[in-house]
């Protein structure tokens, strides 16, 4: 998806139009936009780790992927929580015209998370599906006179508002954004940002706000060979108070992380993206992401015949 802001893997030449085994590009942009009437799957697994202090909001925001946002729910008013979050990320994507493609991707969450309060030590093991999200990208230029430019924009068609179980709110996020890129022969540089807003949802806390989030994230990917690119950026984060059942609670807060990624193209049709991310201001935390994607072939029979190999 486009919001994968900090550009992926395999060659620009294979979005383009040009040949896949082009090495004087970088392997970073091509994952920008599914092709015409073409299918890709994707499966990502990230692990997220934190640590927070004095907790004041019912909801954090965690993020999966460069430009992925899941909001998890949390334990207020705890001295400190530390928690280990796997997330695994199916998704689908087609492209509807040369410039333009559809998305969707559901999240499901296992979360192991230790509390401790002046009161005591507590434990929480939570297995659960998080949410469905769909979203449309289009290209509205190209990289030639003027830098290439992208926008996106995104649902959360059914979001998870419980710490454990379920209990559902319907359209109450979305997502909307922009990338734009400039290619230098072996480098690409990218400037991504968005805008993720989010409305009042009923949870068994009360009528919550989670807050909007403002990101900024300027990026630099580097063409090691035809089948490898390095990529490193910086990201800062705005996120709004939470409003409980109409009252604001707690701070506006920033946050800032370095990236750092490795993109490799495993054959024609599949690739590998890592990604790693870690706080330098706000509560320390870590998240590291894995994404597999494969190009569903043209021809039928050729996925077929490679599914039995």
């Amino acid at each position: 998806m486009l919001p994968r802001l900090i550009l992926y893997t395999v060659t620009m030449g294979l979005c383009l139009g040009v040949p896949w085994a082009r090495a004087d590009l970088p392997l970073t942009v091509e994952n920008l936009l599914t092709e015409a009437n073409r299918w890709r799957i994707e499966m990502g697994v990230t692990y997220a780790g934190s640590d927070q202090r004095n907790l004041d909001a019912r909801f954090t925001t965690l993020q999966t992927g460069p430009g992925q946002f899941i909001t998890l729910p949390a334990v207020v008013g705890t001295a400190r929580q530390n928690r280990d979050t796997l997330i695994l990320t199916p998704g689908l994507r087609y492209g509807l015209s040369l410039d333009t493609e559809l998305y969707t991707r559901f999240s499901t969450i296992f979360d192991d998370t230790r509390i401790q309060n002046i009161g005591g030590n507590s434990h929480r093991f939570t297995k659960k599906f998080s949410d469905v999200q769909l979203g449309i990208n289009h290209r509205f230029s190209y990289d030639d006179q003027t830098p290439a430019c992208l926008g996106f924009i995104e649902i959360v068609l059914a979001e998870n508002t419980a710490f454990s179980g379920n209990d559902w709110s319907y359209g109450r996020t979305g997502l909307v954004g922009f990338t734009t890129y400039r290619s230098t022969d072996p480098i690409v540089l990218a400037l991504s940002g968005g805008y993720r807003f989010s409305l009042e949802r009923n949870t068994p806390a009360g009528h919550i706000d989670p807050g909007d989030v403002l990101f900024i994230n300027p990026s630099i990917a580097f063409a090691v060979n035809n089948l490898v690119t390095l990529t490193s950026g910086l990201q800062w984060q705005w996120q709004q108070q939470e409003v409980v059942n109409g009252i604001e609670t707690g701070i506006r807060t920033t946050r800032s992380q370095i990236e750092l990624g490795l993109g490799y193209a495993w054959s024609r049709q599949t690739s590998l993206q890592l990604n790693t991310r870690a706080d330098v201001t706000g509560d320390s935390g870590i998240q590291v992401s894995l994404v597999w994607i494969y190009k569903v072939p043209v021809n039928p029979d050729k996925f077929i015949q490679h599914g039995k190999n």
